[in-house]
């Protein structure tokens, strides 16, 4: 069997992290894999950056809480007081998810939709993604 790096470890943290919204059983599933996963870090002996030990349901509220507080488009929404700047992004990457599309590319599609191709990148995508998943940017 393969052994699984740290970095898979966490790539799998945040993409169970940002799953759509699902039963409270499902969640309650989600979160024995994530503390599994959290185990397998701390084994390991890792003390670098890493996605919250507890799940966060994902709502359009807490993605739109999450662009609101990188604020990744610099509409300057914080210094305005702007709290639902983002929340028809956040509504569109909610449904994008619950489509099955992964996290990443919901959030960099329906930015694109907004802005254009030629405003989003990456770097932009990080900041929200560690946002959601409540990791710090070490």
């Amino acid at each position: 069997m393969k052994a699984t790096s740290v970095y898979q470890i966490i790539h799998q943290l945040m993409r169970l992290h940002t799953l759509p919204c699902v039963s409270s059983s499902a969640m309650d599933d989600r979160q024995g894999r994530v503390d599994a996963l959290h185990v397998a870090l701390d084994g390991r002996g890792y003390k670098g950056p890493r996605p919250s030990r507890q799940l966060t349901r994902m709502t359009a509220d807490v993605i739109n809480a999450a662009l609101y507080a990188t604020d990744p488009m610099e509409t300057c929404c914080k210094e305005n007081d702007r709290i639902t700047e983002y929340q028809v992004i956040a509504l569109t990457v909610l449904q994008n998810i619950q489509n099955g599309m992964v996290m990443e590319a919901a959030l960099d599609q329906a930015l694109c939709e907004i802005f254009g191709d030629h405003l989003v990148n990456g770097e932009q995508i990080e900041r929200v993604m560690h946002e959601l998943v409540g990791m710090s940017q070490g």
